[in-house]
């Protein structure tokens, strides 16, 4: 009884010194990728993010732009318009499974890979297919984070020029070059915050903005009066095909959540929850943006722009909501650059503490932005080209690639895990045995007493189950995801002389004025 005592108070790894013998003379390679002896950060848990802060981080991440422009797209679509909007978001939600799931496959296979944690998207490239890949997604990625901050910017100073002109009743008011240059000056001390587990506070102010704008616009869609009848103008027709590519563009440009999940999901309690919080986030922010698309088609129809902002009537609800989605759209500015910032302070080996080059790397990005805001005020094209050829395959291409890839290693990894673990003892031997479903043995053994029908649908259950679904599923996205971003390519480069067209009041103004 007291060795039995004394032995319950040892270590676990003494106190199972004996069940793995063998252990200790792996090589340490082998030795670290062992689910028994990975190293534990419990001790870091109170900093970590749980899922229902990383639920308010990717609210805050779309942040008001849904609720502002959903509503003009599906006006443009018609009634077939809120099935493509779910599809398309019920396509991102699983690659968003799909890659969270990426990041715990990677850290089983090369433990070391979590030192990578400022650039995960890519550390995962470079695993699955090696440097060139890692390249090619650290492109993308930064393409994609750097101009998806653009129409945050450009969005937050029209609507700041709209309430400035609605109060002074258009006699003297700040242009919109203006606003620009006061949004950038905002936004560029909030970037400095860091990792998104610094920005805990502000998520969630950011997502207390977002409740109280839907409230807003609710009670400002129901309030103003309808114009003619209700959904006038929709159309039942299907649309064009250009107008689906487009509509696809900016919805993936919308509710892209890929290149901020796995920066996201290292700063998790429970990183095998990421995908969940994707999926919580997005159904959210979906269902809301639908409810008041919804009530802004029944009350002006076709009548809705680019901005549903534009068609309410003036009043100090307005007023308010259009401040408050200026500074949200700031917010949501800086939790999704932070990817991009990390990468770039990688690059040139900042340190993650705050720091005066942080500041300085950080600032000279948002004045870029800002720049290019000043010359790209209309940002329907913008979004087109970054939604549909730099965004799309970051975020139904890379990660149905990795997943597959990184799939396969696993299998061979726990193979030569275990073979190095157990000696030369079949592998098959470590595990329960699996029954066979396989109808065919089924069929033999009771071929008098079964009929045809359920031996068929016995044979449709293995032949699914065999499948793996994931696997088979991610294939067809992948081969869809490869077909759109062709022709959604192959449309925006007759757009790219729309998105340099002289249309910016602050460019015509500048080519005025320097006219001879």
């Amino acid at each position: 009884m007291f060795f039995s005592k004394e032995r319950a108070r040892l270590r676990p790894s003494m106190a199972n010194w004996h069940q793995n013998d063998q252990l200790p003379f792996l090589a340490r390679a082998r030795f670290s990728a062992l689910p028994n002896f990975l190293v534990s950060h419990s001790h870091t848990n109170e900093e970590k993010l749980t899922l229902f802060v990383a639920v308010l981080y990717v609210i805050d991440m779309f942040g008001a732009f849904p609720f502002i422009i959903l509503p003009g797209l599906l006006v443009q679509l018609g009634f077939f318009g809120i099935p493509l909007v779910i599809s398309v978001l019920v396509l991102q939600i699983y690659t968003s499974f799909l890659l969270s799931q990426c990041w715990i496959m990677a850290e089983e296979l090369d433990p070391s890979i979590v030192h990578k944690s400022r650039y995960p998207y890519a550390a995962i490239a470079n695993l699955a297919y090696g440097h060139r890949a890692s390249f090619l997604v650290t492109i993308l990625l930064d393409l994609s984070t750097f101009a998806g901050g653009i129409p945050n910017i450009i969005l937050a100073a029209e609507n700041l020029e709209m309430l400035g002109n609605s109060i002074s009743q258009s006699k003297s008011s700040l242009s919109f070059c203006y606003w620009t240059i006061l949004v950038g000056m905002f936004l560029a001390p909030l970037t400095w915050l860091g990792s998104p587990k610094r920005m805990r506070g502000l998520a969630i102010f950011s997502v207390c903005i977002i409740v109280f704008i839907v409230l807003s616009l609710w009670i400002c869609l129901f309030s103003a009066t309808a114009w003619g009848s209700p959904f006038q103008g929709i159309s039942f027709a299907l649309p064009l095909s250009t107008k689906l590519l487009k509509t696809y563009c900016m919805l993936v440009f919308q509710f892209d959540i890929h290149p901020m999940l796995l920066t996201l999901q290292i700063d998790m309690q429970q990183k095998q929850l990421a995908g969940w919080a994707a999926f919580i986030g997005i159904a959210v922010t979906c269902s809301l943006a639908m409810v008041g698309s919804v009530i802004a088609a029944y009350k002006f129809g076709a009548m809705i722009g680019e901005n549903v902002l534009r068609v309410l009537p003036t009043s100090p609800s307005l007023y308010i909501m259009s401040v408050l989605m200026s500074l949200q759209l700031c917010f949501s500015a800086t939790a999704n650059s932070s990817a991009m910032f990390l990468q770039l302070e990688n690059y040139f080996k900042i340190s993650e503490n705050f720091s005066i080059k942080r500041m300085a790397i950080r600032t000279s990005v948002v004045i870029f932005q800002v720049v290019i805001s000043e010359f790209v005020p209309s940002f329907d094209a913008l979004m087109d080209i970054v939604g549909g050829t730099i965004t799309g395959p970051l975020v139904f291409i890379m990660p149905t690639l990795f997943y597959r890839r990184l799939v396969r290693m696993e299998s061979s990894h726990h193979r030569t895990v275990t073979e190095a673990s157990y000696g030369s003892i079949a592998l098959d031997l470590n595990y329960n045995p699996i029954e066979d479903l396989s109808p065919q043995s089924l069929l033999d053994e009771n071929l008098k007493t079964q009929s045809i029908l359920r031996v068929c649908w016995q044979q449709a259950v293995y032949t699914f189950v065999r499948l793996q679904c994931d696997l088979s599923l991610s294939v067809m996205i992948l081969f869809l995801g490869a077909l759109v971003t062709f022709f959604a390519t192959y449309l925006n480069i007759f757009e790219l002389s729309t998105l340099f067209h002289n249309n910016s009041p602050c460019f015509g103004n500048f080519t005025t004025v320097n006219k001879p």
